[in-house]
This record gives structure tokens, C-alpha cells and sequence, in this order.
């Protein structure tokens, strides 16, 4: 049982830990939980180019054309879940690759190493010349402990997809209305109840 005393030492020092206090400190603790990128909050993670989502988001918006602030909300978040959604699909790919990757070799070879490295972990040796391009796979294994890691991430891409259908509706639902009655400056939340 935790005493009085202890509870207030406690406090005392939970007042003491205030994070960190810098600009750049906030910025490098608010990638703590990316992992593989599928729950991030951030358009673009490390392992993909600012300039290509740039690229793929004003593409995007020029083929959506929204023409009122909701429209713009919403084609903004289906930039965001359709590059998420690519993410997934490359993240499964190389999560394959790399489970593959580790079953390549012959079965006199695993039992040669099995003999030879017994007792070393082997993972820990780090990635091949010709499998570094599965960075992205082998964070998804190691995030999801190799517990069935391609049912979690055709979840995740359920999801998504999910959200992203979901979302291209709203927006369609709001540009058809807009096109049928320009003059109509209705409430989005009065929408859902004309359709």
C-alpha cells in the first residue's frame, strides 16, 4: 500500500516533469509512436518524399476541384487517406518480401546455420545490400511482433479504405448538391437529411 508520504512525493515530482521545452524537442517527441506510418497523423513519414506527396496532393485537388471550405476539408482528407491507403499497399508488399526473404535459402543451408549460430539471435544482424529496400516490412514485422503481421495490416488497410470511401461520398454528396442548387448555402449538417 502506497503511503501518504510517497503520494506526495510522487506529485512533487510529476510537477518536475514537464517534457521537453523546446521547439525541436516537441517536434522529435511527436514521432515517438511512428512506426510503420499507418496510424500517423503526419501526411508524409521519413522513408517517402515531401516533394512527390506535393506532387500527388495537387493532382488530387485539381481532379476533386473543391469550391467551398467543407469541400476543401474533406478533399484534403481524401489526399491524405489515398496516400495512406498506397502506404499500406507498400507496406504489405515489403512486409512479404521480407518474411520471403528470411525462407529463401535452402534447407541444408537453415540447418548449417541452425548448428553453427545456435544460441545467436540471427535477426539481429542487420539488413542485406539486396533486401534494404524492405525497411517499411521489417518495421511491420517487429512492430507487430511477428504475430500475424499481415492480418494487422490488411486491417489497417480495411480501414482506410474504409474512411476513404466513406469521406469521397460526404464530398460527392456536397458537390452534387452544390451543382443542383448553386444559391443553396445550406449547413453541412442539413445535408445528410435532404439525401
Amino acid at each position: 500500500m502506497t503511503t501518504e508520504s510517497q503520494i506526495r512525493a510522487n506529485r512533487r515530482n510529476a510537477q518536475k516533469s514537464t517534457g521537453p521545452r523546446t521547439s525541436e524537442g516537441r517536434a522529435a517527441i511527436s514521432q515517438n509512436a511512428v512506426k510503420h506510418g499507418l496510424l500517423t497523423r503526419q501526411d508524409v513519414i521519413t522513408s517517402e518524399s515531401q516533394a512527390d506527396f506535393d506532387l500527388y496532393r495537387d493532382r488530387m485537388l485539381g481532379e476533386l476541384a473543391p469550391a467551398s471550405p467543407m469541400e476543401s476539408m474533406l478533399a484534403e482528407r481524401i489526399v491524405a487517406l489515398s496516400w495512406r491507403l498506397k502506404r499500406a499497399g507498400r507496406i504489405q508488399n515489403q512486409t512479404i518480401d521480407a518474411l520471403n526473404a528470411n525462407n529463401t535459402s535452402s534447407p541444408l543451408t537453415k540447418l548449417t546455420q541452425s548448428l553453427l549460430f545456435k544460441g545467436h539471435d540471427q535477426s539481429q544482424a542487420g539488413p542485406s545490400t539486396s533486401t534494404a529496400h524492405l525497411t517499411l516490412g521489417r518495421l511491420a514485422i517487429k512492430d507487430f511482433a511477428n504475430a500475424r503481421v499481415l492480418d494487422r495490416l490488411l486491417m489497417y488497410e480495411r480501414r482506410i479504405e474504409h474512411s476513404l470511401y466513406k469521406t469521397l461520398i460526404e464530398f460527392q454528396r456536397l458537390n452534387l448538391i452544390r451543382k443542383l442548387d448553386p444559391e443553396c448555402e445550406m449547413p453541412f449538417n442539413q445535408i445528410n437529411h435532404i439525401i
